[in-house]
């Protein structure tokens, strides 16, 4: 287990940057703050509604003291695909469907880790969860196979560049993890147990 000193970034979109939608109660930064050990360090450039496409801006300027730079990106671009979820009448249609979307998506992602990882710090990438307590019954079918394809592609372009993944879909399960504020994203419980597993991870690794 690692106990050497860390300086946390969370980047990403509102899974960090969640604030705004856990009203009175932490937000996934200040839960990081308040578990990490006391000689550990953690900041935030994630930011609510952001895209793949919009990390780039984010780590411009990037300081040399981050040591741990902790990815949360995904959930936005598969969200503006969603529409191809329409034409589904069964869970064996969502494969055909999401391919084009999934090929576009396999893309641009590759090409923000290649970006990433050239940064003077270790770089490590979430999962999208997938137990979203959406009120439509056929979005609560369909969107955690569709999201699903994208997890694999997101652990498979992360092995090919030797980046850990914290899987924060297998964590966030229950519908208690949403906040009722918006369905899609972590309440103060979800974001705990998001910490939880950043900590953990970080922690074991060499």
């Amino acid at each position: 287990m690692s106990t050497k000193q860390k300086h946390i970034t969370l980047a990403g979109d509102s899974i960090f940057d969640n604030d705004g939608y856990v009203p009175n109660e932490p937000g996934v930064i200040t839960q990081l703050r308040t578990s990490i050990p006391k000689d550990w360090s953690a900041t935030k450039i994630a930011v609510d509604g952001d895209c793949i496409r919009h990390v780039y801006s984010r780590v411009t300027d990037f300081p040399d003291y981050i040591t741990d730079l902790v990815l949360s990106i995904g959930g936005n671009d598969a969200l503006g695909y969603s529409s191809a979820l329409n034409n589904a009448k069964s869970p064996n249609d969502i494969p055909s469907l999401v391919a084009k979307p999934a090929a576009e998506f396999r893309a641009n992602y590759k090409a923000l880790l290649s970006h990433l990882s050239t940064l003077n710090c270790t770089l490590h990438v979430c999962t999208i969860y997938t137990a979203v307590p959406f009120e439509d019954p056929l979005w609560r079918q369909y969107v955690p196979l569709a999201l699903g394809l994208f997890n694999t592609i997101i652990k498979e372009e992360a092995k090919a560049l030797g980046v850990g993944v914290i899987e924060i879909d297998k964590v966030c399960v229950d519908d208690a993890d949403y906040s009722k504020a918006s369905p899609i994203e972590p309440s103060a419980i979800g974001g705990q147990k998001i910490v939880d597993e950043i900590i953990q991870h970080l922690q074991n690794k060499p």
